[in-house]
C-alpha cells in the first residue's frame, strides 16, 4: 500500500498477495472487536491463524512496517484517545499509559511526542473529546503515520 502511494507502483494479483490480503481484514476484525484494549502479538498471530513470520510478511507487504510496530502505533493512539477523554482532575498519565502496555515512561512521552506533536500531560489537559471517536484503520491511515518511526 505505501509502495502504490508513495511511488505509484502498480499491484501484481497472486496467490500470496490474495492470501496476504486475507491475513490483514482477519487482523483488522480482530483488533476492531476490541477498540479500547491493547492486542500483542502472540494474540494476533493466534486471531489471524498463521505464524509471526508470515503475519510480517503480510504487514510488511500492506502497511509498510512489521506487525510489532503497528501495533505499538495503534496502543499509542490508543493512549492518546484515553488521555483525550479522561478527566484530568482524577486521572493519571502514568496510569493511562502503562494500562496500555508501556512501562518506560521516558521512552514513551519521547515517542508521544514525536508522533502527535505533544506531552502526554498536555493531551490530558486538553478539554474532554467526543466519546465517539474511534481509531482509524490501518488501511486508511496516513503514508507519514504509517512510515514514520518511533523510537
Amino acid at each position: 500500500m505505501v509502495r502504490c502511494l508513495a511511488e505509484g507502483a502498480g499491484i501484481e494479483i497472486t496467490a500470496s498477495r490474495r492470501r496476504h490480503d486475507t491475513i490483514i481484514a482477519r487482523l483488522e476484525d480482530h483488533l476492531a472487536e476490541k477498540p479500547d484494549r491493547a492486542v500483542y502479538l502472540t494474540e494476533q498471530c493466534a486471531a489471524t491463524g498463521v505464524s509471526e513470520r508470515t503475519l510480517r510478511s503480510a504487514c510488511e507487504e500492506h502497511l509498510g512496517m512489521a506487525p510489532m510496530r503497528y501495533l505499538t502505533l495503534r496502543r499509542m493512539h490508543l493512549v492518546r484517545r484515553a488521555l483525550l477523554r479522561a478527566d484530568a482532575s482524577t486521572a493519571t498519565v502514568t496510569r493511562i499509559v502503562t494500562d496500555y502496555g508501556f512501562w518506560e515512561l521516558g521512552h514513551f512521552s519521547v515517542a508521544y511526542r514525536t508522533l502527535f506533536g505533544e506531552l502526554p500531560s498536555e493531551t490530558l489537559r486538553r478539554p474532554a473529546q467526543d466519546p465517539d471517536l474511534h481509531l482509524i484503520r490501518a488501511t486508511t491511515l496516513p503514508a507519514e503515520v504509517i512510515v514514520g518511526r518511533l523510537h
